[in-house]
């Protein structure tokens, strides 16, 4: 029988409170068939009182691991003239590239938090692990048109703080430097996406599809093009095999991306 692929999935956004300005869940029990053998995915993006003991972990359970990832940054002075000034909620915080813009320069302040959980292959080790860090204890990779921090995998040969794992994950934290770009090729085995949460970044070589903050996109294996223009962009880039089948669930035979609707 003919595996049916999905072409929506349910974003749960629920109501900001506490420590967050905004809080997603992009992966749940709803729709995590689709994106094996990831189970899990939430976005906290942070607001001015976020604190690291805000975060409470989930309980160890043996089919699973869990990952925690604390985008970081120094920021600079905001431009008085940048349209969200005049938003009410934007009085002293304006997100611009994955972070927020305030009215004392360079300083360090808590961006995005990231919760993912991934299924374990029976039999494997991994089962009840958990990895907790943020961005600037990531390795770095500096290119031409790109700043690229390795979770998992590696990257032009620097491996991530999770080196090696059992389903060939790679994670990388891609921020695009204005008129820069980034590619990588995955398998077409993977499930594979991106989200992008800074800026605007365009995918394909002929910019077949841009999207901003927000955003998330299933890529359906081979070579990942993207590209930014003079705002530059920040996205996280995810692949792994799948433990339940040989191929993602999501990615019809004839297309290379799919838009994930809300």
């Amino acid at each position: 029988m003919e595996e049916k692929h999905e072409s929506r999935s349910v974003w749960w956004e629920l109501s900001a409170a506490g420590p967050c300005m905004l809080l997603k869940r992009l992966i749940n029990r709803h729709n995590h068939t689709a994106f094996d053998p990831f189970s899990w995915l939430a976005v906290c993006y942070c607001s001015p009182e976020f604190d690291r003991a805000d975060i409470i972990p989930p309980p160890p359970q043996p089919n699973r691991e869990t990952l925690n990832y604390l985008v970081t940054g120094l920021v600079d002075p905001p431009d008085l003239e940048d349209e969200q000034m005049s938003q009410p909620t934007a009085s002293r915080w304006v997100t611009v590239l994955g972070g927020l813009k305030q009215l004392s320069p360079t300083q360090s302040v808590y961006v995005l938090n990231m919760e993912l959980w991934m299924r374990v292959i029976p039999g494997t080790d991994g089962g009840g692990k958990r990895w907790e860090f943020e961005s600037e204890q990531v390795p770095l990779v500096r290119t031409s048109g790109a700043e690229v921090r390795v979770l998992c995998g590696q990257y032009q040969h620097r491996e991530g703080i999770i080196a090696q794992h059992p389903l060939g994950t790679t994670i990388l934290d891609v921020t695009l430097l204005p008129g820069g770009s980034f590619e990588y090729t995955v398998p077409k085995e993977n499930t594979s996406f991106v989200y992008v949460f800074g800026g605007k970044v365009c995918l394909g070589e002929k910019e077949e599809i841009c999207c901003g903050k927000d955003s998330m996109l299933r890529i359906c294996g081979g070579k990942i093009f993207t590209s930014t223009l003079s705002s530059g962009g920040r996205f996280l880039l995810f692949t792994a095999r799948p433990v339940a089948r040989k191929m993602p669930l999501s990615c019809p035979a004839d297309s290379e991306v799919c838009p994930v609707k809300r």
